[in-house]
């Protein structure tokens, strides 16, 4: 039977970044490996300064790499105490999985600073490196190339080229209050919920809304609801909304998905809300009125206006507000939804007119249902007639 091949991403990842996840998909596809792991550092010999905690850089890691078939999320490193060398989590990976082959994924440079490592003949037994260039010319020119296979280092170059993405610059981004390109939005999104990077917490109640939710949603609906809160947040800015009221609205629009339908309709039923048929027989619609209640009761939601917009997110209402429209739009739009006809026009309409937006995707939405010989939901129509008269008015107006 092969042995499995594991690759291995260590580093501070403060934070994680588009360049990290770049080498490891080169590394997964070029060496065949079976996984490859990241390892967050706990307690590093150097990069003291400026890191942030260790469960925080976990935490991004697990949220940057979720849903990426073939990469997963490593605690060794957090889990021992004193300084955190690489030839003792490579020890001890050897023991946990004693059949596997592993590959350590690094840049140009560490490859020739591996001599200075702790116990570097040892680290040389345990592991293979997979190394990225620094520049564009042929690193096998070094000399130091052929000098560390002498000492018994095994390396391989990958194939990507060359990009430098700086953490330093990242962070001093941050710190200015920017959204760095290099970074996935739902890392953006948890440094702006936890303050980190010299940010202010955003919205005040986002650290503890997101402990409680990580408790009571799947980590695919979590990933969501930060997504849902990004796009809101972009959204608020580009039609002059709040952007702390659209980003919890966003945030908590989920809270009550991961329930069982029969705990959705209790509360329904204690709380006395008037649903509909249909309504309460379906999670996928109830979960937005009970979500309300939810957002009220446990997460302390006291704001008449999110309440409204996690209520209406799942059929809309006539009379949306403009926060109405960018949560259930933001819904529909975040980057990890797949591609459905409308999506791309959808989000194309979002930064120009909510409007025209929600009715391009109950139109289509409509549509589909009766293309599948489906009843659509008599909300859903009530909703795109009513938006159907707002924007005839509007154009009316105008002239």
């Amino acid at each position: 039977m092969p042995k499995e091949k594991i690759g291995l991403m260590g580093g501070s990842f403060n934070p994680i970044h588009e360049r990290h996840l770049e080498m490891a998909a080169c590394a997964l596809r070029e060496a065949k490996l079976d996984r490859v792991l990241f390892l967050p550092t706990g307690n590093p010999p150097h990069k003291k300064e400026g890191l942030e905690d260790a469960e925080h850089r976990y935490e991004m890691t697990r949220l940057a790499v979720s849903g990426i078939s073939g990469f997963e999320p490593c605690r060794i490193e957090l889990e021992r105490k004193g300084t955190i060398y690489t030839v003792d989590t490579l020890t001890l990976l050897k023991k946990q999985l004693p059949g596997a082959e592993f590959y350590y994924i690094i840049g140009e440079d560490t490859l020739f600073d591996l001599p200075n490592w702790r116990k570097a003949d040892k680290v040389f037994e345990l592991t293979r490196f997979l190394v990225c260039r620094r520049d564009t010319h042929d690193p096998e020119d070094d000399p130091r190339c052929g000098k560390l296979r002498k000492q018994g280092c095994k390396f391989n170059f990958l194939s990507l080229p060359p990009r430098d993405v700086s953490s330093t610059a990242v962070r001093a981004e941050l710190k200015e209050g920017g959204d760095p390109d290099e970074l996935k939005p739902q890392v953006i999104e948890y440094i702006r919920l936890m303050g980190l990077y010299g940010r202010e917490a955003s919205p005040a109640i986002g650290e503890a809304a997101y402990a409680r939710l990580k408790k009571n949603l799947s980590d695919k609906r979590l990933l969501h609801s930060l997504l849902v809160s990004w796009t809101a947040r972009k959204l608020a800015r580009q039609h002059g909304l709040n952007e702390d009221t659209a980003a919890t609205a966003a945030l908590l629009h989920d809270c009550a998905k991961c329930m069982p339908l029969s705990g959705m309709q209790q509360i329904a039923k204690d709380h006395r809300l008037l649903i509909d048929k249909i309504t309460i027989q379906n999670g996928n619609l109830l979960h937005g009125p009970v979500g309300a209640v939810v957002a009220e009761r446990d997460y302390g939601i006291t704001d008449p206006n999110v309440l409204a917009a996690i209520r209406c997110h799942t059929t809309g209402k006539v009379g949306m507000l403009p926060l109405d429209m960018i949560v259930f739009l933001s819904d529909k739009i975040e980057p990890s939804r797949r591609s459905y006809p409308a999506l791309e026009e959808v989000r194309r309409l979002a930064g120009e007119s909510l409007p025209a937006a929600m009715s391009h995707s109950l139109r289509s939405t409509l549509d589909y249902v009766k293309s599948q010989k489906g009843v659509p939901h008599p909300t859903t129509q009530r909703v795109a007639d009513w938006l159907d008269r707002l924007m005839a008015q509007q154009r009316s107006n105008e002239e």
